[in-house]
């Protein structure tokens, strides 16, 4: 028995299961969603596979102009999901589900104008899609660092965000509150990938062609400011080498012009003390972003006292 089995061949190896691909995935998700069209988590889950599928399209491997239907049907479902699981989780602040549902909500909405803006330019953008919906929203939290952010900026700038949290914060306030109409809110990792989007910008704000993304940006940095949201764990690392000053809440480089600008006490935090209060898991990224920006400007935690947040922002702690 022992010679028989160490004469047979060795076993063949059990191949590796492949991962799930977004179709088979989201296949997964519209079969169970046909056996319970009430689940918002579902719907959720949908929502963002969706989104997943437009943001990819602006990636490296950019769609071609011709399959510009394609992703506007997919962002289409997505807004269409998104906005279907927030309805069925409730009131805005009454459960997680329903308020990342709407916050992703607002990641279609952007990734809509994205659309616009490299099929007609920046003064395109939101409004090839009519107006935004009256009942688009995002927790307070994130209303209150997408103001914070926006009016660290100076005048007629351009605000580089790293993340989630701060870009659909800030594209937020920017289009569907108005605040700070001067300001352009541009993801640094879509001007990085998408080269088709951030050609139409350079176009539009009138920079010289360069093949790279760097070299772009250094050339919008000579012409206009450019504020790094201190979501950033530093500000960007380019070539040729940018020299970035610290702001309250954003780094910023370029010309700044004759604008005022906004004293560390004038920034908020009552809506980060509510959602800390409350376990709202995007105060997190919203902490994340303060707290670095307090060991950069001491002097924001005199406002961050005011509003009784020095205890989790460790620089601020006495």
């Amino acid at each position: 028995m022992l010679v028989t089995l160490l004469q047979a061949p060795p076993p063949t190896p059990t191949p590796p299961t492949p991962a799930a691909s977004p179709e088979d995935s989201l296949a997964t998700l519209r079969g169970r969603a046909t056996r319970d069209s009430t689940d918002a988590q579902l719907w959720l889950l949908m929502g963002r596979a969706y989104l997943g599928l437009g943001a990819e399209a602006h990636g490296a491997t950019h769609r071609a102009s011709e399959d510009s239907v394609w992703t506007r049907a997919v962002l289409d479902t997505a807004e269409e999901a998104l906005a279907r699981a927030a309805a069925l989780a409730g009131p805005l602040g009454s459960s997680t589900v329903g308020d990342s549902a709407r916050v992703l909500r607002v990641g279609a909405w952007a990734a809509r104008s994205w659309l616009g803006w490299e099929t007609g330019g920046v003064d395109a953008g939101v409004e090839t899609w009519g107006p935004l919906p009256m009942d688009l929203r995002v927790p307070p939290v994130l209303e209150e660092l997408g103001e914070n952010l926006l009016r660290a900026c100076p005048a007629g700038g351009v605000l580089l965000t790293a993340g989630d949290a701060d870009f659909y914060a800030a594209w937020y306030m920017r289009f569907a509150r108005g605040l700070r109409p001067d300001l352009l809110v541009v993801p640094l990792a879509a001007w990085r990938s998408d080269a088709v989007l951030r050609a139409r910008l350079a176009a539009d704000l009138k920079l010289k062609t360069h093949a790279g993304a760097d070299a772009w940006l250094g050339e919008l940095v000579r012409r206009r400011p450019v504020c790094a949201s201190m979501a950033f764990e530093r500000p960007p690392e380019t070539r040729p080498r940018i020299r970035w000053d610290t702001r309250p809440l954003v780094w910023v480089a370029g010309p700044e012009g004759k604008g005022s600008r906004v004293p560390p006490r004038d920034f908020v935090f009552g809506a980060l003390r509510v959602a800390l209060d409350a376990n709202d898991p995007w105060a997190e990224p919203a902490l994340t972003a303060y707290a670095r920006a307090a060991r950069t400007t001491p002097a924001l935690c005199e406002a961050i006292a005011t509003f009784r947040v020095s205890s989790e922002v460790g620089t601020c702690r006495r």
